[in-house]
């Protein structure tokens, strides 16, 4: 399986960089009550940290302003780490869905960049961060049987051979064919962040503690692999 992330991206986002953590044999289908209580902790860290402001952070300002220059109204379609941000600043609780989805939630609490995963059993063949030519198709979470088609030139999460989009708006909404599901045993989870709102050092290390975090409480064979302006694609074989 190729992973890739297209010139285009980075014509518009040169200090993008992703690091795709990938694992093969996991178990996503037993509640952890260790892992839902560091979730809740790192929650309540990010609730009583004073320099995390929703409107100023340059974390989420990044983001915002990403959405703008793709078209797209951040203010109408939330960027993934924005809606989380602001949830638990508003003191309402990240719900536990499953160790892989709590563990890349907590990362993303913890270091204030977005994370997300795919079922890649789900997947034919490369994913790839590019630009929708807007005849793609999306069926959002939860709602499979309402297909959309992205707008052209929007950045998009898209399986090239059948057309099929993984995630709309960069990191907005997941669709429902590829969610991370108990029966889920391969996976592949995106740690985006955008130098240098946030350091190349520090997005090794969210992949790194989300790796970590996987071992323990999913098991299995994990790998982390890292997109940028000079690395475009990787290749993973599940």
């Amino acid at each position: 399986m190729r992973f890739c992330v297209e010139e285009s991206v980075f014509q518009m986002f040169p200090g993008f960089c992703r690091g795709v953590v990938m694992a093969s044999g996991i178990d996503n289908s037993r509640p952890c009550a260790e892992l839902e209580g560091l979730l809740k902790d790192q929650e309540e860290k990010l609730r009583q940290d004073p320099q995390v402001d929703l409107a100023t952070h340059p974390r989420l300002a990044v983001w915002k302003d990403a959405y703008r220059q793709f078209g797209s109204n951040p203010n109408k379609f939330t960027p993934s780490i924005v809606f989380l941000v602001k949830q638990v600043k508003a003191g309402k609780p990240v719900r536990s869905i499953s160790p892989a989805v709590d563990a890349f939630n907590l990362i993303s609490i913890k270091h204030i960049i977005p994370c997300g995963g795919d079922d890649m059993d789900s997947v034919e063949g490369d994913v790839t961060l590019g630009r929708a030519i807007s005849d793609e198709t999306f069926a959002p979470i939860f709602k499979p049987e309402e297909v959309e088609r992205p707008d052209a030139g929007e950045i998009i999460y898209v399986n090239r051979r059948t057309g099929r989009i993984l995630c709309r708006r960069w990191n907005w909404r997941n669709a429902d064919f590829s969610k991370l599901a108990p029966e889920t045993k391969n996976l592949a989870i995106n740690v985006d962040g955008m130098i240098p709102s946030i350091g190349r050092e520090e997005i090794e290390q969210a992949a790194e503690g989300l790796k970590q975090l996987l071992l323990r409480y999913c098991g299995g064979n994990i790998a982390i692999h890292y997109l940028d302006n000079q690395t475009r694609e990787v290749d993973f074989q599940f």
